[in-house]
């Protein structure tokens, strides 16, 4: 009898217990707030993954578009990718596409505006091996250039600007391959500062740079941009997913040797070190000192439509101010 006694004390006591244990996690479950929702965003990129797009790779990695409330999709682009296209069609509601590309897609009645320039000096270069005696543009007469079609306008304004003619030398568009350009068949290429023409170097070929920004030519190359509706309708989804993604530019300026890690998780084919050498190469493209990373002037864009103008590849009317707005970097360096 007093082992009957014990036994539903003891058993009373217990489901005491688990009842108080139930109802304190009940209390602390029904105080803590429900994980934030995040809101899908898409940028279409305008290559494929590497260090190239850096600092969107930290803003995802490092949690900066999950602290806005952001969950990122990053499409990875390439030669037959068009960015602007597929925004406009609602494929990406942020692109990545060069400035001249922007400004001719305005100039075609297409409503894009750039929101931040985050490579603010071209990494387009012209490159020659240095016992060719090919060391500026000038030396081009007579040469055949490696040019793709989207960099045409660069080739022809840098010789303009010294007064050779494009009939003076040859263009041919040719993949980017270390070994045709080492067999010096087609002497001057026109390559990226952080990708074939840092592939050469890390190669063991010694080359002539040939930089278009020292004959007066000056592109932004990648660009945000997004349409004049989601601008307009949904500022806010802009300017946090700008803010993180500045966030993430500024961390991949200060710690690039972190990148290439970040850059395999994308691309697994790819070398992490090699990775780190383009992102070290590209710091004074994205970092040039003048102000703040993403920040656009008025007066590179009055330069660059004047560039296009020159060469011809831009002939319609255009107010170029309706090309960008600096709404959203204002706000955000202002604060």
């Amino acid at each position: 009898m007093n082992k009957i006694a014990c036994f539903s004390r003891t058993s009373g006591k217990r489901v005491l217990l688990l009842l108080l244990a139930t109802f304190a996690l009940s209390a602390c479950t029904s105080s803590e707030k429900p994980p934030r929702a995040l809101t899908s965003v898409t940028v279409q990129l305008r290559w494929t993954h590497d260090a190239q797009f850096a600092g969107f790779y930290a803003a995802d990695q490092n949690g900066y578009y999950a602290a806005e409330g952001l969950a990122a999709t990053l499409i990875p682009g390439g030669p037959e990718v068009d960015s602007p296209t597929l925004v406009l069609k609602g494929a990406a509601q942020i692109g990545v596409a060069g400035a001249d590309e922007l400004i001719l897609a305005r100039a075609e009645g297409k409503p894009l505006r750039a929101i931040a320039a985050i490579y603010r000096r071209s990494p387009l270069v012209f490159i020659a091996l240095a016992d060719s005696g090919i060391a500026r543009p000038q030396d081009f007469v007579g040469k055949t250039v490696r040019v793709v079609p989207a960099h045409v306008p660069t080739l022809h304004a840098v010789t303009s600007r010294i007064g050779i003619r494009p009939d003076q030398y040859n263009e041919v568009a040719l993949p980017s391959d270390l070994k045709l350009f080492a067999s010096g068949q087609v002497p001057v290429w026109g390559a990226y500062l952080n990708g074939l023409a840092l592939t050469v170097q890390q190669a063991g070929y010694q080359v002539n740079i040939i930089y278009p920004d020292n004959y007066g030519v000056h592109l932004y190359a990648d660009t945000l941009f997004a349409t004049d509706d989601l601008i307009a309708q949904n500022p806010d989804l802009v300017q946090r997913f700008l803010r993180a993604t500045l966030k993430g530019w500024t961390y991949a300026v200060e710690n690039p040797t972190t990148i290439g890690p970040m850059v395999v998780k994308y691309n697994p084919k790819t070398d992490a070190a090699l990775e780190i050498a383009k992102m070290t190469a590209s710091l004074p493209l994205v970092n040039t000192g003048e102000d703040h990373i993403g920040w656009m002037k008025p007066q590179m864009w009055v330069g660059m439509e004047k560039t296009l103008r020159e060469q011809r590849v831009l002939t319609r009317p255009l107010d170029v101010t309706q090309v960008y707005t600096m709404q959203f970097l204002k706000e955000i360096y202002r604060k």
